[in-house]
């Protein structure tokens, strides 16, 4: 068998040379020599493939999620059930009695023949009506003028009362208020000279009594936090001096809110008035109407609020433009942090004055010849703010405003104990300021504001008797419960007023006065020695400043007085 094997594979290389030959030469037939060596014992080998070409091996798929099934055994044990004994809680429902006064009363007595009288009632339950009765009297019978200081007197009485009457969602409200300041015109110019052709007898010091009587009334809600809130009010206002000027002012007012549950908000406020002035010169009707939509939205510690000051008033000023105003007002501010964050507005309006705001301002003014608003044409404000721990909280900021009629007070150059009111015809104000407080618990807090002004006027020289930077700083403290110090510290300066160039008598010419700067320290004292009874002591101008607010017109050296306040 192994012969026959060997045999054919000798006839097969045989046959495959032949043809191989064959094919070289082209030649049939052709035979040559060939040699062949044939080895059994050759062993063929493949290199080892690498393991990182080996297949993952097929893992056994997941037969599922299969149902398991418990068997639970009960044991059941001797155990007694739990007894419960009930009792009834003994808790007092009575509200805790409270120490509260509806009467207080005070009264003192200090330099420059200065009685002082307040006093108030008021109930302590509010359910379903509540009232409120308040009268203060303080007098200076004794002015600053040196030769006639009896003839220099100012005296200031205030009464009032509230009422209300509660319903089951609203408050129906009223009061009615008088008040009576009289005032001496005393101002004399120290720099005035005697005239040698004239007979000159000394100055004629004349007092002024303003009176002013208002009554009011209206409905308000009384949760304040629901979806709608509203407040409505009429009012009647009756003013009148010891010469002949009187004004006469109705007023409606009213004002509603609404909040939504999301970040929205919104209010809408109207306002009418109208007023009667009149003097010994003229008597004029004056009308004003304001509508003024809002609306805001909160979003983290970013909020913007947008509206319309929409004003109608019909003062007579010459070539007025049109007496219906729409002014844009927008609001944003942005709180980063606590410590740090920022605010910004646009916005305009009309400021409404009348005779007895005026008055209010600067209470020696004369008989004036015309009233007319403050247009405010657009105000740029901006700023930062924020607090630390609740203990300390700054704020900064500049504004910048346009105004139309911005009014200034003015010696009369016919009585220059006398003020007059002039305006500016258009008006640039830059309002640099700064406030700053501080709190630490109930013992010490500090409260304080800085402001610098300038005015870029159009028609009037100066920016009479209105400063150029103010300062105020506010401080209180409590040594401990009984006893409470409040100091004060205000300053003003760059005060300008237009006086009378004595050396020229006919006719006056006016000349710039730079008033000294007006620094005032006040120091209050309050003293408990029981829940009832305590004394007090205050003192103003302690460092006896020859302060002059309005030109010629030096205020009272240093104040002082004192007294006892009782509660019953």
């Amino acid at each position: 068998m192994k012969k026959l094997a060997v045999l054919l594979l000798a006839s097969g290389a045989f046959a495959l040379g032949n043809s191989s030959v064959w094919a070289q030469t082209g030649k049939r037939g052709e035979v040559q020599d060939q040699e062949f060596v044939i080895r059994k014992d050759r062993v063929l080998t493949v290199p080892t493939q690498p393991r990182s070409f080996e297949k993952l091996p097929v893992l056994p798929q997941p037969t599922g999620i299969q149902d398991f099934r418990y068997s639970v055994t009960p044991y059941f044990l001797p155990i007694p059930a739990l007894k419960l004994q009930p009792t009834a809680v003994q808790k007092d429902y009575r509200q805790p009695k409270l120490e509260l006064y509806p009467g207080f009363i005070r009264a003192g007595y200090g330099n420059f023949d200065s009685p002082l009288l307040e006093g108030r009632y008021m109930s302590i339950a509010a359910d379903p009506i509540s009232y409120s009765l308040n009268f203060k009297h303080q007098g200076f019978r004794k002015g600053p003028v040196e030769i006639q200081d009896e003839q220099s007197p100012e005296t200031h009485t205030y009464f009032s009362g509230d009422l209300g009457y509660f319903l089951n969602a609203a408050e129906v409200y009223g009061g009615l208020g008088w008040a009576q300041d009289k005032y001496s015109f005393y101002g004399v110019d120290p720099n005035f000279q005697i005239p040698n052709e004239s007979e000159f007898q000394g100055p004629i010091i004349a007092s002024n009594i303003l009176n002013n009587f208002q009554i009011f009334g209206g409905i308000r809600d009384i949760e304040k936090v629901g979806p709608f809130s509203y407040d409505a009010q009429v009012k009647f206002r009756s003013f009148k001096d010891s010469y002949m000027a009187k004004e006469n002012e109705i007023g409606l007012k009213g004002e509603g809110k609404f909040r939504t549950n999301s970040d929205w908000s919104g209010k809408v406020g109207i306002d009418y008035s109208h007023t009667n002035p009149s003097n010994e010169s003229y008597e004029i009707l004056r009308n004003y109407f304001s509508i003024r939509p809002r609306i805001s939205y909160d979003y983290e510690a970013f909020r913007f609020t947008a509206g319309l000051n929409i004003v109608s008033e019909d003062d007579s000023i010459a070539n007025k433009s049109s007496d219906f105003r729409i002014f844009p007002v927008l609001k944003a501010s942005y709180q980063f942090a606590e410590e740090f964050g920022f605010y910004g507005e646009f916005s305009g309006d009309v400021n409404r004055n009348t005779y007895f705001s005026f008055v209010q301002e600067n209470p020696f003014l004369g008989p004036d010849t015309q009233l007319l608003n403050t247009v405010n044409n657009y105000k740029i404000a901006g700023g930062i703010e924020g607090q630390f721990n609740e203990i300390f909280h700054y704020r900064a900021g500049l504004d910048i405003s346009r105004f139309n009629n911005l009014h200034f007070f003015v010696n009369s150059m016919t009585d220059s104990a006398k003020f007059e009111v002039v305006y500016d015809e258009k008006t640039t104000v830059a309002n640099l300021n700064a406030e700053l407080g501080f709190k630490f618990s109930e013992t010490y807090t500090l409260g304080s504001r800085l402001d610098f002004y300038q005015y870029d006027l159009s028609t009037q020289q100066e920016a009479w008797h209105r400063p150029v930077w103010s300062l105020r700083v506010n401080n209180q403290v409590k040594p401990f419960e009984k006893f409470l110090i409040q100091a004060n510290l205000n300053f003003m300066g760059g005060i300008r007023a237009k006086g009378i160039d004595n050396s020229i008598i006919s006719p006056p010419t006016a000349e710039v006065v730079n008033l000294k700067t007006i620094a005032d320290l006040q120091l209050k004292a309050d003293f408990k020695i029981t829940n009832r009874i305590s004394v007090f002591a205050e003192g103003n101008n302690l460092t006896n400043g020859k302060n002059m607010r309005w030109l010629n017109y030096p205020v009272r050296g240093v104040q002082l007085i004192g007294g006892a306040s009782f509660k019953f």
